[in-house]
């Protein structure tokens, strides 16, 4: 599986995102109504349990979009 399907994955499976076309970069918290803070923090914690990593707290505060987290992820070696 590439590292694109992991996070698409991650995606869908916190966010209950079912369609994979409905993903784009430009997609954050106010487009997806269980993107609120407790979606934040699964979707934390389940990015660095797939790519085992250990994002900082900055980098956190930091994931307004899909395009942010994936720019975010390629930080860490993460190729998507």
């Amino acid at each position: 599986m590439s590292n694109l399907d992991k996070l698409n994955k991650v995606l869908r499976d916190v966010l209950d995102l079912r369609k994979i076309e409905d993903i784009t970069d430009d997609l954050g918290p106010d487009e997806i109504e269980s993107w609120d803070s407790l979606g934040h923090v699964e979707l934390v914690t389940n990015l660095e349990e797939v790519f085992e990593i250990a994002l900082s707290v900055v980098d956190i505060s930091r994931m307004y979009t899909v395009g942010g987290i994936k720019k975010i992820l390629g930080k860490y070696g993460v190729q998507i």
